[in-house]
């Protein structure tokens, strides 16, 4: 995933890397800077002890000039972070267009089919789902990654400053961090699995509020108790508490770090008092201690957030990768002998019907209804092979299987998705209405695969 993003947007990636890293050092410089601006200004002599001639010299000017010079550091620092999102921003829509072509090319391929694998159970509308909306989360996600390399470094830093200030005292967060550690991991877990069911509700309330509203639009239905009522017994309101949810992850994460921050400062500062006696303790020491602390917890909560949002749209980058990458699938079909009739509710997808039943049966040859030319030419075909007659008529397509009843061996129904087989016509006939099946495919042809993501 990102190796495809660092292949097309190679110069963008580092430019966003130097960027942020741009971003972070001249926030250091303020922040330190003003820290030691202070402290000259108290002690005079403070400076003398690290050495540096030109920090006293800096430091030496009139007030009002070495607090421009660090007010300037810190505002360039916030300019370069928002150009660092602006220039991400173009590079991941430049990415995601590419990724569009990618995919319109892959199902443009008539001689490898080896893509509708993914999509074989509904291949119109989860094509239009990867194209409309998996491509936009996987841009969320490779967006995220690609801004987690400059925390990553940030964390490693930070935590080595740790480290060589005082170790001994910050073994005294460890479990703070176990537990930290645990809630990201419950955290994660809780997002993916919520984007899962949000998937499949998602799917439903539009189907049930989209057809409300198509009711309403045609005066079948009036507004009143009833439609509340429906409105009500639908899947709006949890599709609606899902989708809030998935939001809420990433606001956990924020809410973890900023109690392991506060829990941690006071943990350390606590350690500190007890083991350094509070006459001479080196306030500017537990403070340097605390910048650190508060860099090393600023990095992990960027990474943590990546990793949400990795889980959050997991199966959505999935489906965009799987398409693009399919590989052949070795399947054991059914090698049906005789007449076969297919039929299906979406008429999007008579077009690919043949290469769907070769690959789901290894159908050879496939006739649609509309093309028969004679019963005897039929007849013909079905003595020398097996044949599989597909259409998306249901009315004409049952009037063909009563005209053919005495030749075929097998009948195919597929609605919403769910295929079911039939081996005689009684049976068939029993439970296949056209009229029923007209209102199904109606559905089904409509534009409800606009998921309310």
């Amino acid at each position: 995933m990102l190796g495809g993003y660092y292949s097309q947007e190679k110069k963008s990636f580092w430019l966003i890397q130097t960027l942020m890293a741009t971003s972070v050092l001249l926030g250091l410089v303020w922040l330190l800077g003003i820290i030691a601006g202070l402290n000259h200004l108290n002690d005079a002599d403070y400076l003398t002890q690290f050495g540096f001639s030109v920090l006293i010299d800096f430091f030496s000017q009139p007030l009002s000039v070495w607090l421009a010079v660090l007010s300037i550091s810190g505002l360039l620092g916030a300019a370069t972070l928002f150009l660092s999102y602006q220039v991400g921003v173009k590079s991941i829509i430049r990415y995601q267009v590419y990724l569009l072509h990618q995919i319109f090319k892959t199902i443009n391929q008539s001689e490898s089919v080896d893509w509708l694998n993914m999509v074989k159970d509904d291949p119109r509308k989860k094509t239009h789902r990867i194209i409309k909306t998996s491509v936009q989360m996987t841009g969320l996600v490779i967006r995220r990654l690609v801004r987690m390399l400059i925390p990553l470094v940030t964390f490693i830093f930070a935590f080595v400053a740790l480290v060589k200030l005082d170790g001994p005292l910050l073994l005294n967060l460890i479990p703070l961090a176990l537990l930290y550690i645990f809630f990201l991991y419950f955290i994660n877990r809780y997002a993916a699995r919520n984007q899962v069911r949000l998937t499949g509700v998602a799917e439903v309330a539009n189907r049930q509020i989209g057809g409300i509203a198509d009711d309403l639009l045609s005066q079948q239905k009036q507004f009143g108790k009833a439609v509340i009522n429906e409105v009500d017994q639908s899947e709006y309101r949890l599709f609606s508490e899902l989708r809030y949810k998935r939001r809420l992850a990433e606001i956990h994460v924020v809410w973890a770090n900023s109690l392991f921050l506060i829990l941690g400062s006071a943990v350390i500062i606590l350690s500190y008092g007890s083991y350094v006696n509070s006459s001479s303790i080196d306030w500017m020491h537990l403070i340097m201690f605390l910048i650190a602390l508060r860099y090393a917890a600023s990095g992990l909560q960027e990474m943590a957030s990546s990793t949400v949002a990795f889980s959050r749209f997991l199966p959505e980058t999935e489906l965009v990768y799987g398409l693009l990458q399919a590989r052949p699938r070795n399947i054991e079909t059914l090698n049906l002998k005789g007449l076969v009739f297919y039929y299906t509710s979406n008429s999007g997808i008579e077009v690919l019907l043949p290469h769907l039943l070769k690959l789901e049966y290894g159908a050879n040859k496939c006739i649609q209804l509309d093309e028969i030319v004679t019963r005897e030419s039929l007849s013909q075909d079905v003595a020398a092979d097996s044949v599989w007659i597909y259409s998306s008529k249901p009315i004409k397509f049952f009037q063909a299987v009563k005209q053919h009843k005495k030749l075929l061996s097998y009948i195919f129904v597929s609605t919403n998705g769910k295929t079911k087989q039939y081996d005689s016509f009684h049976e068939f006939k029993s439970e296949f209405n056209p009229q029923q099946h007209v209102k199904i495919k109606q559905s089904d042809d409509s534009s409800y695969d606009d998921e309310m993501f």
